[in-house]
């Protein structure tokens, strides 16, 4: 039984967010600045939503938030709820088909971190009196610096220009 092309790349792409996800919690707190490093998994997850869609995007979301649960202390489930809320709404630009250039990309990247930064916040129990804060001093220079290692990701990696759909 032989695997298609499509497959085989479909599986080898899977392997990249694992890889980040190690990347994360070894290399990211080397490249910390002031206290504030890079979601380099955000960056390569969001490339990976990007290419493959909503469901694969949920899945691979969920199983890298449990991981990351089970790493960092806070509520259970707070990264796999935001990694998998991520990991939909950039996936739904996949499947409604629309092309989304270098700039936009790297724009979606610095709100996906926002919005992943919130929901993780809102869900391990740190409440909305905080929020604002918490998005001020430490959710903002963080999707900022994500945005930069996502520029050099996505120039590294660029989009696609046409799909075969």
């Amino acid at each position: 039984m032989s695997m298609s092309s499509e497959t085989s790349y479909s599986f080898v792409r899977a392997l990249y967010v694992p890889v980040a996800l190690a990347a994360q919690v070894t290399i990211a707190p080397l490249l910390s600045i002031f206290g504030i490093q890079p979601s380099v998994l955000l960056a390569v997850f969001v490339l990976f939503a990007f290419r493959s869609g909503p469901l694969a995007s949920i899945w691979m979301g969920f199983g890298c938030g449990l991981l990351l649960d089970t790493y960092a202390s806070g509520a259970a489930g707070a990264f796999a709820l935001a990694m998998s809320l991520v990991g939909f709404l950039v996936g739904q630009l996949h499947e409604r088909r629309v092309h989304v250039g270098y700039l936009l990309r790297v724009v979606l990247l610095g709100l996906a971190t926002l919005l992943h930064d919130t929901v993780w916040h809102m869900a391990s129990r740190h409440g909305g009196d905080s929020l604002a804060g918490f998005v001020a001093k430490v959710s903002l220079p963080g999707a900022l610096y994500t945005m930069l290692v996502g520029a050099i990701l996505f120039a590294v990696r660029p989009p696609r220009q046409a799909r075969n759909w």
